[in-house]
């Protein structure tokens, strides 16, 4: 089994910057309760025209920069996203794979939430073995165009962004990618939810078509204890100690969740990377805008052991460990 290894990461976020203060003039809120309550201070929002694409082809035109890769050497585009660019076909991977001219790879949608980038990190890793050429993995959200802007309750946690990760073959054993573990409990698929489609309340009646639909306590409760249970089932599944790991890199949504799952593993919250607070909860771009922006900061290390942690609708988690 070839060695898997990711080689670059890049991300791009918008512009326009949304402060609590902002938010507080058309909404019952203010900054001291966001920030207390969820950690966030500024999001970032794309621009009038700007897509879930466009979001996604800067990002990856950074990752590939960062890898020394050139688009015709890319063999897929994955993309993950609940923010596709025309609904439910063609995939908007389509237009990322014709934006960056990688005129030789298959491209396709990803539909997992804030879990879609874990995800698409492991069935990567099962594809490059059949390929071997280099694939990109890409999360990118607009979530502002699926949020309720009159929901106080849901409309200050998100942001728009994209961030993208080249995965490749490598000789060196020192890079090993270990492997995920993803899971699902679909009992809770109405706790968090784009209502429309299939999906109707009880009596029948769909509750602002189009956006996200949250009931926030059980879905608080559901990622605090999803998150230390894949991470202690990582570590314990490839032979390693809690304190071996030297980055976990949790889905940005809320300080809470990350501080709560710091004390339920007895690890240091230090050890947590943390963006939350400038960017807010972007989806499936959370975990690689981290990613890139860790690398960015200097705090990835040749050999660093780093654990990626999500959770979201579905309700789906998952993660995944390698080596830097």
């Amino acid at each position: 089994m070839k060695q898997v290894r990711i080689t670059g990461v890049g991300s791009y976020l918008p512009e326009r910057i949304v402060s609590n203060d902002d938010l507080s003039k058309g909404l019952d809120t203010s900054d001291e309760w966001i920030v207390s309550h969820t950690g966030i201070s500024t999001r970032h929002l794309a621009a009038p025209g700007e897509t879930t694409s466009d979001m996604a082809i800067a990002a990856a035109n950074r990752a590939m920069a960062d890898a020394g890769v050139k688009p015709e050497d890319i063999g897929m585009v994955i993309l993950a996203t609940s923010t596709p660019d025309h609904g439910d076909m063609p995939a908007t991977a389509c237009d990322i794979q014709h934006g960056l001219g990688a005129v030789n790879a298959g491209a396709f949608d990803m539909i997992a939430a804030c879990s879609g980038f874990v995800y698409g990190l492991e069935v990567a890793r099962g594809l490059i073995q059949c390929d071997g050429r280099p694939i990109l993995v890409i999360g990118s959200e607009r979530m502002s165009s699926i949020v309720d802007w009159t929901d106080r309750n849901t409309c200050i946690l998100f942001g728009d962004a994209a961030g993208a990760v080249v995965l490749e073959t490598c000789e060196a054993k020192g890079h090993r990618f270990y492997g995920s573990v993803l899971c699902s409990d679909g009992s809770g698929a109405d706790m968090l939810v784009r209502s429309g489609g299939a999906w109707t309340e009880e009596d029948g009646q769909l509750v602002r078509p189009g956006t996200v639909q949250m009931q926030g306590r059980p879905v608080f409760n559901f990622a605090v204890r999803a998150l230390p249970r894949i991470v202690s089932e990582l570590v314990a599944r490839y032979g390693f100690e809690m304190n071996d790991l030297t980055h976990i890199v949790a889905h940005q949504a809320n300080f809470r969740i990350i501080d709560a799952a710091a004390r339920r593993l007895d690890v240091p919250r230090e050890r947590f990377y943390l963006n939350v607070q400038d960017v807010a909860n972007t989806s499936s771009a959370s975990i690689p805008l981290a990613l890139d922006h860790m690398n960015e900061e200097g705090l990835l290390k040749e050999g660093d052991l780093v654990l990626t942690v999500a959770f979201g609708a579905g309700l789906l988690s998952g993660g995944n460990l390698f080596r830097w």
